[in-house]
């Protein structure tokens, strides 16, 4: 596994890179993992393709993933497992679960405890109001994720300190009213460079369990 952090990318062009390393890959390659950050973006995947104008300025870019909309933007870190399925005996609800664990696992480091919640992909925390079916939770990761020749791209949003405003301009993940949160509301020494390095040591505990 070759861990990769970008830095700032935009979102367009990241996303190119990973459908062209995809395309090129064969069963020599090894697996990489790509760690980002985004400029402010909306993207849309496969079951909510209706837009492509920009909302409040912000633009909105409608992609190849699964999911509906949500929101990229500063003080998110962004990670893309670029994982050949078959060479590593996973299946892709195989592999969502290995990112949730993923994401949980970073969360726990910071004493901050992490939820699933069924038939709503992500994780999210515990957060006094909302209502209905996200009653007392917000959100603060999305998942979504893209399989071609049983290779994976495209992955999993972690707010970490964003400006969590844009989340309002829309219906979250298509769900009205969910509310969003940042690791930091919890856990104050939550910071985007705290929380990569405790991601890349995750990454590499459970990629090297998986193989072994």
């Amino acid at each position: 596994m070759i861990i990769r952090d970008l830095g700032k990318v935009d979102y367009l062009t990241g996303w190119q890179e990973m459908i062209d390393f995809t395309k090129k890959r064969d069963q020599t390659t090894e697996d990489e993992f790509w760690i980002c950050e985004h400029p402010p973006v909306f993207t849309l995947g496969t079951s909510l393709k209706n837009s492509i104008l920009p909302i409040k300025g912000i633009p909105c870019i409608n992609t190849d993933r699964g999911g509906k909309i949500t929101y990229h933007g500063p003080g998110q870190l962004v990670g893309y497992p670029l994982i050949d399925l078959r060479k590593n005996d996973l299946y892709p609800k195989e592999l969502l679960e290995l990112i949730n664990q993923m994401v949980l696992s970073v969360m726990r480091k910071f004493g901050v405890k992490g939820l699933l919640v069924p038939e709503a992909p992500g994780i999210y925390v515990s957060k006094p109001g909302g209502a209905n079916h996200f009653f007392n939770l917000a959100k603060i990761c999305s998942i979504g994720l893209k399989i071609s020749n049983h290779c994976s791209y495209h992955g999993f949003a972690l707010n970490v300190s964003a400006n969590l405003e844009p989340f309002s301009y829309i219906n979250p993940c298509g769900y009205e009213g969910l509310r969003v949160a940042n690791l930091n509301e919890f856990a104050q020494n939550a910071t985007l460079e705290s929380t990569k390095r405790v991601l890349v040591e995750i990454i590499k505990e459970q990629f090297s369990e998986k193989r072994n």
